[in-house]
């Protein structure tokens, strides 16, 4: 194990208090091998985005009123999932007594009960997905009541369903069949859905009559959310990159991690939003839909920031064409997954 590794691992335990400030911004080792973890790499800190913000006026009135069939629908790409995540974050720290899940729905076809009463074990964090349905549907109801009980006065759960549009019939049976069970144990299962449109039934029309209530039951109130639709968006979501520490409780901001000399003087990426949203319009494959969707504009970013740390000084800053650079990258090299939206 290197010295530098030690230290890390000393300061994750302890703090990052005894860690000089002049060693994680110098070119040292410890920065290096600090950069294979930062956030705005790795996804391991996200940004609560206008589309984030948005969506979690209208999901905290639906939870507090106790709406059902609440669903959000977006352009694909667009953070939904992460800003799905952020409302579920935002919502346990404002209302702690309430309980919220996070489940992801595959492509793959799910028609046996007991592979989908697996899934929905894990999204619970159920340690034991073995045993016979029955076994395994009370298990699941007994998962959901312990939690609310360790809450102490919480009678309500959110089961947040990510990728819903791909969720098949017997799914959603399943769930409304949890939602009975656990109004009989005098708890309420609310349910959100991010998908990006209102689902339907393939098949013949006796089958989609039959499964008209199941989608009328979780598929009722559309939210639509927004991507990126003006400067100020961008301003706000890079505005996170000059305000959030790394390593966490330092006052290393993200910006200045990779330029500290410009950060120093002066230099903040919030001031880049204008620049920025005309190279995506610029740039965009579709310029009369609106700019492309927020993970071309994380993989903009997060080249612009890697491709920039070796030319740091106190005069940097990035030119207009720097940018549409950086876009025409993240357009035809999108491979990366953008880093996940909290702050």
């Amino acid at each position: 194990m290197s010295h530098d590794h030690f230290i890390i691992e000393q300061a994750e335990i302890s703090g990052w208090q005894g860690v000089s400030k002049r060693s994680l911004l110098e070119d040292t080792p410890l920065r290096h091998e600090l950069l294979s973890a930062h956030p705005a790499l790795q996804g391991k800190c996200e940004i609560v985005t206008p589309m984030a913000r948005e969506m979690y006026r209208t999901f905290k009135v639906a939870i507090l009123l106790g709406d059902h069939g609440t669903y959000y629908t977006s352009q694909a790409k667009n953070g939904q999932s992460s800003a799905l995540r952020v409302c579920m974050q935002l919502l346990a720290r404002e209302y702690p007594h309430i309980v919220t899940y996070y489940h992801c729905s595959t492509e793959t076809a799910i028609l046996q009960e007991r592979v989908a009463l697996q899934d929905m074990l894990a999204s619970t964090g159920h340690a034991v997905l073995s045993g016979g349905v029955i076994l395994m549907r009370e298990r699941l109801v007994s998962k959901i009541v312990d939690d609310l009980r360790r809450r102490g006065t919480g009678y309500t759960a959110v089961w947040c369903v990510d990728n819903a549009h791909n969720m098949q019939r017997r799914e959603l049976e399943i769930l409304a069949d949890l939602q009975h069970r656990l109004w009989e144990s005098g708890i309420q299962l609310l349910t959100v859905m991010m998908t990006d449109g209102r689902p339907s039934v393939d098949g013949n029309t006796e089958e989609a009559i039959s499964c008209a209530p199941l989608l009328t039951r979780f598929f009722f109130h559309e939210r639509q959310l927004r991507g990126l639709s003006k400067p100020d968006d961008l301003s706000e979501i890079l505005d996170a990159f000059d305000t959030l520490d790394f390593p966490e409780g330092t006052s290393v901001r993200w910006t200045e991690f990779f330029l500290p000399k410009a950060y120093n003087n002066g230099f903040r990426l919030a001031g880049e939003a204008v620049n920025l949203y005309e190279a995506l319009m610029r740039c965009s494959p579709d310029p009369g839909k609106g700019p492309p969707p927020l993970d071309v504009l994380f993989r903009a970013v997060r080249w612009a920031l890697l491709r920039s740390a070796g030319f740091d000084n106190a005069d940097f800053h990035f030119l207009p064409e720097d940018w549409r650079r950086a876009v025409d990258y993240a357009i035809f090299n999108g491979y990366y997954a953008p880093p996940r939206l909290l702050a």
